[in-house]
């Protein structure tokens, strides 16, 4: 007997992402078809084109595989990572997923009891189960760090800043009440370099042509710094609201 590699991937062009299932998955075959059709301007996703189209960039990546299991589970995984994700509201998926080739399409009730087979733990991509989960929501409302936590749990720290910002664990995330993780001393530290006032004048200096290197010196911060705040790896939250960004 073959053994038929399925899995749900994820296309991602300008920070937005568009999730789908590919039978084939280890043959890149929906992966191919996209690109094809993107580069030929005739995909059927007007948004997903546009995108192509505007920004040039065509990043794919597999979010997990499986063997042998049936289109039934394969389209309620693709559903979760929808879910996940949330690239219904704000990617380029045009439906919530659990469509097909045979044209099935899930209620809502159904979605959601197919998802609670992915939900915490369950996920087959889960790195902590639901006990962990609940232990580093208190760990944060105390004020560690992502580093410290990630130690604690031998995860990279970067998994513990998402679910610090509520996307991971969603469902989980409804239980827990009163959430407001206490800043530590490190956080501290390293957000009082930048005050909201020097923000906005970095943004204007980076808006009028300066330098990364000029406008560290002019502020006297760290090398690379000022390249992480025009990248907006640094003070997201201050570039939405001061930026709309």
């Amino acid at each position: 007997m073959i053994s038929i590699t399925q899995g749900i991937y994820c296309i991602e062009i300008n920070n937005k992402k568009y999730i789908g299932k590919d039978v084939h998955i280890d043959q890149n075959k929906r992966k191919k078809e996209h690109y094809n059709l993107l580069i030929k301007g005739t995909h059927y996703n007007k948004h997903l084109q546009r995108a192509f189209d505007k920004y040039k960039t065509f990043d794919y990546d597999v979010l997990i595989e499986f063997r042998d299991i049936d289109n039934e589970t394969l389209s309620t995984c693709e559903m979760f990572y929808i879910d996940i994700f949330d690239t219904y509201n704000k990617g380029y998926n045009l439906t919530k997923g659990g469509e097909g080739g045979n044209g099935l399409r899930i209620s809502k009730s159904e979605r959601e009891k197919r998802s609670e087979r992915y939900t915490g733990e369950k996920n087959p991509q889960s790195k902590l189960t639901n006990k962990q989960f609940f232990e580093i929501v208190e760990h944060l409302k105390q004020g560690k760090t992502n580093r410290e936590i990630a130690k604690m749990y031998n995860i990279h720290e970067r998994y513990i800043s998402l679910i610090r910002h509520k996307k991971r664990f969603k469902k989980l995330w409804e239980q827990v009440k009163d959430y407001n993780p206490i800043n530590s001393d490190e956080q501290l530290k390293n957000r009082g370099k930048v005050t909201e006032q020097m923000f906005k004048e970095i943004v204007h200096m980076i808006k009028n042509g300066k330098t990364n290197a000029e406008i560290e010196r002019k502020f006297d911060l760290s090398s690379g710094t000022a390249s992480r705040i025009r990248h907006k790896k640094l003070y997201k939250q201050w570039w939405q609201r001061f930026f709309n960004e």
